[in-house]
């Protein structure tokens, strides 16, 4: 049986699992060895995590925690930038009423565009293929999110010039334009679904043309970048936030002399470096690495789902008191009250929708971003592939083919969702080397929580 074969069997196999019987849910795998500590200095090695492959039928017990692991690392970064979220920014009038709406439906569209990825599916008649086949996890493109918040605030700001009478005076004294704003963020994602059909058209583009229009230097330099535009992102939020690092530019006019002031954790608000904010980071760092030098092999597959966990409890049961006695929790007032606000249940056009226009004037600046899009999921479909296994370079560039004709399907159907344009996430190549895991059962079991979190706002 080819390879094909072997695949398109697995894709059904998928559906078959009888999850209630005992081997559907803990398999066949020895669990003595998978929950059993190996510590180096006992002498008993350091075992590395166990290679999943991306056809291997992971039971559900497993299914379910790598998948979680999965779309929790993804989690918090389609949330921003599905919601247009910029931490500590002003949000225009129509984005705080729908924040929770646009959040959850970026999680709900993100779960089904990455099941068309993971459940590959050639067209009939025709070489090509729809979808990756792989872990290839769907989220809410940050290239797009300047243009998009620069879209609707242009359309606010020419309302206002005009005298617009759909423009109203709020609470807080400042003049909006709701209404003008969700027409704005109409226009974005319109013109988005044009822009969709030249990722489509570079798609079903020979691989030899492609590979010159894509580099191999260039797409490693990018991903490189993107790589340590991560890290970069990663220090800032050890640091309190990533906003609160950047926000050089106002800090002086908003806080004066003194040291910058982050409030994106909760009700904490202390300066950024303050040492609470490391000593919460440091402790899921450290958590993780006893995890991979002591921990069992199942602690060491999921060892990023278990930091996590871990962060997320020490957070709340922690807290901060000030100088006046004042104590402030992570998990405090303020965010017990945007839960209780949002909508128990969601789903895409519950709530008043974005008209959708198209806009020429932005059509330029969308088109560069989606060809940007374009090269980060060829980068990102290669480097999964590579940890996937595949080395064959037909394969690869058959699957880079598949991605890049989803990753078009996909943005079109995002903005359809009422959601900005989806891509491959650059997260997903690092999970899959850390925790040995390529099986599509957690990308399917990933997918699955992504639509369940966003269904439950």
């Amino acid at each position: 049986m080819s390879d094909k074969d072997t695949e398109a069997a697995a894709n059904c196999e998928v559906c078959r699992v009888k999850c209630w019987t005992r081997e559907g849910f803990f398999g066949k795998y020895s669990y003595k060895y998978l929950c059993t500590p190996t510590v180096s200095c006992l002498g008993k090695g350091a075992n590395a995590p166990m290679w999943l492959g991306k056809d291997e039928k992971l039971p559900l017990l497993l299914s379910v925690v790598l998948g979680l692991q999965h779309c929790l690392a993804m989690l918090a970064g389609i949330a921003t930038s599905g919601g247009l979220l910029i931490a500590g920014d002003t949000c225009m009038a129509f984005q705080c009423a729908l924040q929770p709406f646009m959040v959850s439906t970026s999680w709900l569209a993100s779960g089904i565009l990455t099941l068309i990825q993971v459940f590959r599916c050639k067209i009939r008649g025709t070489p090509f293929y729809l979808g990756t086949g792989l872990i290839s996890v769907m989220g809410t493109s940050f290239t797009f999110l300047p243009i998009a918040r620069e879209m609707t605030t242009a359309y606010i700001q020419d309302a206002k010039n005009t005298g617009d009478p759909r423009c109203v005076t709020l609470d807080s004294g400042v003049i909006d334009c709701p209404r003008v704003g969700m027409e704005g963020y109409g226009a974005f994602l319109g013109t988005c679904m044009v822009a969709c059909f030249l990722e489509i058209a570079i798609s079903f583009i020979p691989s030899r043309i492609r590979a010159k229009m894509f580099p191999p230097v260039v797409l490693g330099v990018a991903v490189m970048m993107i790589g340590a535009g991560l890290v970069s992102s990663g220090i800032k939020y050890v640091g309190g936030g990533v906003f609160c690092g950047e926000n050089m530019a106002t800090r002086a006019a908003a806080f004066g002399s003194g040291p910058q002031i982050c409030n994106e954790n909760g009700d904490v608000t202390l300066a950024f470096g303050a040492p609470q904010h490391i000593g919460l980071a440091a402790s899921v760092i450290l958590f993780g690495v006893v995890l991979n030098v002591a921990g069992s092999p199942f602690l060491k597959s999921t060892f990023l789902f278990w930091g996590l966990v871990f962060g997320t409890i020490v957070a709340a049961i922690s807290s901060y008191t000030d100088d006046e006695g004042i104590q402030y929790d992570y998990f405090g007032d303020s965010a017990k009250e945007k839960v209780d606000a949002a909508p128990a249940f969601v789903f895409f056009w519950s709530e008043d929708q974005f008209p959708i226009s198209f806009d020429i004037v932005y059509l330029l600046p969308i088109l560069l971003a989606t060809y940007i899009t374009t090269a980060e999921t060829v980068g990102d479909v290669t480097m999964t592939a590579l940890y996937s296994g595949i080395t064959d370079p037909e394969d690869v560039n058959e699957r880079i083919q598949g991605g890049l004709l989803a990753d078009g399907v996909n943005s079109f159907l995002a903005c359809c969702f009422g959601t900005a344009p989806n891509t491959t996430f650059s997260q997903n190549n690092g999970i899959i080397k850390l925790s040995q895991c390529a099986s599509r059962s957690a990308g399917l079991a990933c997918a699955i929580w992504l639509i369940l979190l966003g269904i439950f706002g």
